[in-house]
């Protein structure tokens, strides 16, 4: 390389340094504003746990996207359109492939610009949904709200900036008054749903779709890049950075994607949480027909209303005080004690519902199972890679984990096929034959190989001591 040449990178190299540390002192001045930063977050929050769980109004669309008349699950008409979701929807599963990819850039370019986007891409899906004309323009909005909602960079965004004493129960505060929010669905529903027109099921989308499209576009004048991405960035171009455990100079500055599947396989840590993930989202994927359990059962409109308003409060309380437990009790400790409480709270919910208890009591019940199981699924998905692993594959390695879900997916499509054969009144203790199992075998390998991550300096996580 020329003088000149040599001389050009090496200014290009001062100039970007010197943005970057501008952009990192404005990043840590604004983490004065802590409290503007969480309402931004939680409202970010609030839209993506609404977008989670707006499929509550499934059968509805199915009712009317496939005109079945009467609108009663218990049809055979209605059990043929469950069995054809199922099967339409596997090519869909194809673009979970390619979250991953889309995650990891965040590790390359930032938190702040996924952040957004992710919000955007959550809104304009459900609009494709509220107006979609026939099934396959739904498939089509599914897909896309599908592909920006599990990335959760809210999550991540938050594990940067809030102090590491208080990282869970941050993230855990958050969530709560988001799953709060979710019981705003059963609010819409009462007030938009009407039986005797099934096409109103689309007015419950309106309020999220316009929460979406709004906090995403503000988010773009409101927050900034996270210091501890900023931080790393500085390392890097200045070689200050610590060597990475467990790997070689060169591989610690390959962020390939070949290396990051390097990584998690020969890291103890997320090969142990690959493992338990795994078999955890089979157990996931028999908790998703609380809906038509009740009404096989027969519960009535109003009892479903009362539900699904119920429920996310039930849950929303028990995730916003989940943080507080997993920064007192330590992730290992609380990840176990979640595994028990879904565990429990399920077989609970599947057995009330057999026995015909009415709405409130399945509500408590099956808000307690979603808030030991997701606040299981958050602090193994989330926090504890979040917390092992280095900033510079921090991203990168908290989306490939998501190809557990592998597992889900195969079991979801299984059950949903058999589902007309099973019939609505079995799908309950369906769930039970292959929850337990799978949610003990998640718990035990906690219990056993997961390793200890609490009050980790995210600067610091998964490099070696020097």
């Amino acid at each position: 390389m020329s003088e000149n040449a040599e001389k050009t990178v090496k200014n290009g190299r001062e100039e970007e340094l010197a943005l970057l540390k501008k952009k990192e002192a404005d990043s840590l001045s604004f983490l004065k504003n802590m409290t503007l930063i969480m309402v931004i977050l939680t409202i970010i929050y609030v839209v993506d746990e609404i977008t989670s769980n707006i499929n509550q109004m499934r059968t509805y669309m199915i009712f009317d996207l496939f005109k079945i008349p009467g609108a009663s699950t218990n049809t055979d008409e209605y059990a043929s359109a469950v069995s054809k979701m199922a099967v339409t929807s596997i090519p869909t599963y194809l673009f979970m492939f390619l979250m991953p990819f889309y995650k990891s850039f965040s590790d390359k370019y930032g938190r702040k610009m996924f952040l957004i986007i992710n919000t955007i891409g959550m809104g304009v899906g459900m609009l494709i949904c509220m107006i979609a004309p026939n099934y396959i323009w739904y498939l089509i909005g599914t897909v896309l709200y599908g592909f920006f909602t599990p990335n959760d960079m809210q999550v991540i965004y938050i594990m940067e900036v809030a102090p590491k004493e208080r990282r869970a129960t941050y993230c855990s505060v958050t969530k709560g008054i988001a799953l709060l929010s979710v019981s705003l669905i059963g609010v819409l529903r009462s007030i938009f749903y009407d039986p005797s027109d099934l096409t109103t099921w689309r007015l419950v989308f309106l309020v999220p779709v316009i929460m979406a499209l709004a906090v995403g576009a503000a988010s773009i004048f409101l927050l900034r890049e996270t210091p501890v991405f900023l931080q790393r960035k500085i390392e890097e171009i200045e070689g200050t950075e610590a060597p990475v455990e467990d790997e070689t100079e060169e591989q610690a500055g390959d962020y390939s994607i070949k290396e990051t599947f390097r990584y998690i396989f020969h890291n103890s840590q997320t090969r142990t949480l690959l493992i338990i993930l795994t078999i955890f989202m089979c157990a996931v994927a028999l908790t998703g027909y609380a809906t038509e359990t009740m009404l096989a059962y027969g519960m009535t409109n109003d009892g479903m209303n009362t539900f699904y308003t119920v429920e996310p409060i039930v849950y929303a309380v028990f995730a916003f005080f989940s943080g507080f437990l997993t920064d007192w009790l330590g992730r290992k400790k609380s990840g176990i004690l979640f595994g028990v409480l879904a565990l429990v709270g399920e077989m609970f919910f599947v057995l009330a519902a057999v026995f015909g208890a009415g709405p409130v009591v399945l509500a408590v019940a099956n808000g307690l199972m979603y808030g030991g199981l997701w606040s299981f699924s958050d602090l193994l998905y989330i926090v504890v890679p979040s917390e092992s692993v280095p900033t510079e594959r921090r991203v990168s390695v908290v989306s490939f984990l998501q190809y557990t879900a592998i597992s889900n997916m195969l079991v979801t499509i299984i059950v949903g096929v058999l589902y007309q054969f099973i019939g609505s009144r079995k799908i309950g203790l369906i769930q039970l034959v292959f929850f337990v199992p799978f949610m003990l075998l998640s718990i035990m390998h906690v219990a056993k190989h997961l390793k200890e991550t609490s009050n980790v300096d995210l600067n610091e996580a998964g490099h070696a001591e020097t």
